[in-house]
């Protein structure tokens, strides 16, 4: 069904809306919840409208965000309930290291006690200006050629990040999201 609307409502899950959009959620809907923290809400929610806003036409759907810096407690226990979902693709939290959900997103349906996670995977560029996936494999034609030496190319790998570059990291956090929720809509996610 096309989006009816031009823009994407997401609303803030607070301990006030939790109610009313988790508890409450009808039976077949669904509540997709984008994690983000203080720093990332802006890049993060920018991005979020853009890779749901295909899906804004469903009934079903509805749209939230979770700031991790307020709630942490949260969503440590709502994936206490669910610790597969973390250790699905083996990472596991180091004893001494707080998690980050930065780019997280839930989908979750309080009626069936229902979750669904997004584990963000970076797919944007590195510092040479090359996406990862280009750098990925070989190309159909062969070799690709490479502009500058070894050594130029190793000195700018080696710079520190800067932070237009974290922002772009945090950027591309949310790169295969419209892949999740096609899955998540044809029902054929784990």
């Amino acid at each position: 069904r096309p989006p009816k609307k031009n823009f994407v409502e997401v609303t803030e899950l607070t301990d006030i809306t939790y109610t009313s959009n988790l508890v409450k959620l009808r039976p077949g809907h669904i509540n997709v919840v984008l994690v983000l923290t203080d720093n990332s809400k802006n890049i993060l929610l920018s991005k979020f409208a853009k890779e749901v806003y295909s899906f804004t036409g469903s009934l079903t759907l509805h749209f939230s965000f979770l700031n991790v810096d307020k709630h942490i407690e949260w969503m440590d226990a709502l994936l206490d309930f669910a610790p597969e979902a973390l250790k699905a693709d083996g990472d596991e939290e180091d004893a001494g290291h707080k998690m980050d959900y930065t780019g997280y997103v839930l989908a979750l349906n309080g009626h069936k006690k229902y979750l669904c996670l997004f584990k963000p995977v970076y797919t944007g560029e590195d510092l040479d200006g090359k996406s990862s996936e280009e750098e990925g494999g070989a190309s159909a034609g062969g070799a690709r050629s490479r502009s500058g030496s070894r050594e130029e190319q190793h000195t700018r790998k080696a710079m520190p990040r800067s932070r237009s570059t974290s922002t772009l990291q945090i950027h591309h956090k949310l790169d295969r999201l419209g892949l999740w929720m096609e899955r998540l809509m044809e029902g054929t996610l784990p």
